[in-house]
């Protein structure tokens, strides 16, 4: 058996070629399909492979193993052939563009034909897909299959338990999108056409026996237990995709626990597993939209092409769980769930690989679908130390069961240093403080641990995906480690943000690692990126709001200009998914409004950096700085906050239209008395929690700017001002 790249967490493996008579089909079709949605470029006859469109492909196309040019250039191309029989070589076959084309006398070596497909049913096509990648995924399942039923067996909440089933069928979706969402599309046609309606309907009043032969009819009792009829049946007529339909079932969410003096949950009803397996795949349909991680193909010098994906967990699982359990919401002093607990070394050891793999990144997906969650972190901040200890242990774990190259050991260490730098964030000391010697270390962990992303990324052991998503959030812990944007002596001052205060990263190292970022999304780092925004997609424009946020920090006029206008876009289309989401996390809705605060922080040092001269410039940019500052403030979020949030959010705001007055820009009173009162709420915390007394400082600032800005924004608000 060959596996495709072993960068893959959870790789599809093609069988091999030879397999046992009962086997042949089954075998020659999964190769097939394995090439036609992105798996392997290796497989002969063609050595390339394809992503090909479900919708679009014919069954004669999976018979030939490669897609066929279209119907105008096959009638050119047979007319030729016919005038004068030829052939590529020794090859009766040739290349038509990215199409494989063979002369209707010469069909393509290894060809399924149509008598041999036919065994699959209902949709032939649909059955041959669904059966193909269920043994193209059958390594992959198993491993998730051993993860959930581990789960189930500890004691952790269901909540949990859904979260990191949803979130390892996802990551078997980033090894191959195109094989799984082909596996969803073919079982939807599989189910809907296998829906016996006829058996619910009550056929009383109408003559028995005297039924058409595509009339409703009652149907034979469905067989129950292993009988070689239902064994045939899920290989020729399969209706389920074994990855989400047979794997859900071992979380055990169909036992009753609300006896359970810990805080179990009630039973779900069995009947529902095929409404929540379907909703998970009908989720994994719409990942790459805005806000749902991004999907994009790459070709390699042989032609092959593939599909990568780059996602955040929690952003994709949060919604589905949420929906699934109606809701799942912890407030005030409500227990926080518990974690789940990982195999120690030796039972791990004895494990295959991809379930060794599979245990470990529960700690992953558990800890950023927790971390999601900002509404549950508020009331639990415990469990910020908690999901660190546990993926601290994870990277321990790999350290003894996985080589320290394997994808999920490169993983967890990144994403580890990512969380000691984040976390250590969260609680900035001021400006005056002594350096943390932790976050000292941590940083410089962190920037250790980003050149090896690179460098793993470049020599294949991570795929793009993975790189780009740990490259980006890598650089967001160290952004969030720099001086506050006013923490520095002259607020009202455009200055150069690039110093770290915990260590030092040179401007040559982050830009590599911004070139490295893009290049693995496929976005070209060399292209001015505010010239091209509006071609980008929106998925790919989602994710640019932290490469704004680094552009904007050198304070050069240019740089502001092009990361200003990235940043709007990127408040747009944030805006836009917030308004769609049917889940209201907070996560979603902080995202769109820190966007926005972005973009007024930006357009304020825009101002500032423009001359004098140039007042029409700088009135714009004050326009709008003022125009984002009023989004901001119009979103109730900001209540919700963190007192450091709080702070960071009433800085930018109350900067934006103190700026704006200062320069003749108009501010409208109510924004003013909205500033003020968000003002006062940041001051009345840091009062209240006595760090206000001792050093005088709130936010990093010294409390006499915050009384400057209070000063000059209730004037606007009582008198106003004029343009």
């Amino acid at each position: 058996m060959c596996t495709v790249s072993a960068v893959r967490v959870f790789p599809a493996e093609i069988p091999a070629a030879e397999a046992r008579r009962a086997d042949v089909v089954e075998v020659r079709v999964a190769r097939k399909v394995a090439s036609l949605f992105g798996v392997d470029g290796d497989l002969p006859p063609f050595q390339r492979s394809w992503v090909c469109d479900y919708t679009t492909l014919s069954l004669a196309e999976i018979g030939r193993g490669a897609p066929a040019p279209d119907k105008a250039q096959r009638s050119g191309l047979d007319a030729a052939t016919f005038a004068e029989p030829a052939t590529d070589g020794d090859r009766d076959w040739s290349w038509v563009g990215r199409a494989v084309w063979a002369p209707p006398q010469a069909p393509l070596p290894g060809g399924l034909s149509n008598a041999t497909l036919n065994r699959y049913g209902p949709d032939t096509k649909a059955a041959a897909v669904l059966a193909a990648a269920n043994r193209l995924l059958r390594g992959a399942t198993a491993a998730v299959a051993a993860a959930a039923q581990w789960l189930d067996s500890g004691d952790c909440d269901r909540e949990i338990r859904l979260a990191v089933w949803a979130g390892l069928v996802l990551e078997v979706y980033r090894a191959q999108p195109a094989l799984v969402v082909a596996a969803v599309q073919a079982r939807q046609v599989q189910r809907s056409l296998s829906a016996r309606w006829g058996r619910q309907v009550d056929r009383a009043r109408v003559a028995a026996g005297d039924d058409a032969p595509s009339e409703i009819r009652p149907w034979a009792p469905q067989p129950t237990g292993d009988t070689g009829a239902e064994r045939a049946d899920a290989r020729w007529r399969p209706t389920s995709f074994d990855l989400v339909d047979a794997t859900l079932p071992a979380i055990g969410l169909t036992v009753d626990r609300s006896g359970d003096p810990a805080g179990g949950a009630a039973a779900v009803p069995p009947e529902t597993l095929d409404d929540i397996a379907s909703a998970w795949c009908h989720r994994l349909l719409d990942v790459g939209r805005p806000g749902r991680g991004v999907v994009w193909l790459t070709e390699d010098d042989r032609g092959s092409r593939h599909v990568q994906a780059m996602v955040r967990v929690g952003a994709v699982v949060a919604p589905f769980v949420a929906a699934t359990l109606g809701g799942v919401t912890r407030v005030g002093h409500a227990p926080a769930p518990t974690l789940p607990t990982l195999p120690d070394a030796g039972e791990l050891a004895g494990l295959p690989l991809s379930h060794r793999r599979a245990h470990l990144l529960v700690a992953h997906v558990a800890t950023n679908y927790l971390r999601y969650r900002d509404e549950l972190l508020t009331t639990r901040p415990d469990l910020r130390h908690q999901t660190r200890e546990l993926v601290a242990l994870a990277v321990v774990r790999s350290g003894e069961v996985l080589g320290p190259t394997d994808p999920v050991a490169l993983l967890l260490r990144a994403y580890g240093a990512y969380l000691d730098v984040w976390d250590s964030t969260r609680d900035l000391p001021g400006p005056d403080a002594d350096p943390d010697p932790h976050r000292v270390s941590s940083a410089r962990r962190l920037i250790a641990s980003q050149q090896h992303v690179v460098e793993s990324w470049r020599s294949g052991r991570l795929d793009p995906g993975a790189a780009a998503y740990l490259l980006e959030i890598g650089i967001t812990a160290l952004l969030g480690a720099t001086s506050p944007p006013a923490a520095l002596p002259d607020p009202d001052s455009p200055v150069d943000r690039t110093e770290m205060p915990v260590a030092l990263v040179p401007a040559s190292m982050m830009r590599s690692w911004w070139s490295a970022t893009l290049t693995a999304r496929g976005i070209d780092p060399d292209t001015d990126l505010a010239a091209v925004i509006d071609s980008l997609s929106e998925a790919q424009v989602f994710h640019l709001h932290h490469y704004a946020d680094w552009r904007s920090r050198t304070g050069r006029r240019g740089d502001l200009r092009q990361a200003l206008a990235v940043q709007e876009r990127v408040a747009a289309v944030r805006t836009e998914v917030v308004r769609r989401e049917t889940a209201g996390y907070a996560a979603k809705a902080v995202a769109s409004r820190s966007s926005h605060q972005l973009a007024a922080r930006i357009a304020t040092d825009l101002a500032l950096a423009t001359p004098d001269r140039e007042r029409t410039a700088r009135a714009r940019a004050c326009g709008t700085a003022v125009r984002h500052a009023r989004t901001v403030l119009s979103d109730l979020t900001v209540r919700r906050d963190s007192p450091q949030a709080s702070a960071s959010t009433a800085q930018v705001v109350a900067r934006a239209l103190c700026v704006a007055a200062a320069n003749g820009s108009t501010v409208d009173p109510r924004d003013a008395a909205a500033a003020v009162a968000l003002l006062d709420r940041v001051t009345a915390a840091a009062a209240s929690a006595d760090r206000t007394p001792s050093n005088q400082w709130v936010g990093g600032l010294p409390l006499t700017q915050w009384h400057d800005w209070h000063t000059t924004l209730a004037a606007i608000a009582s008198h106003g001002t004029s343009g």
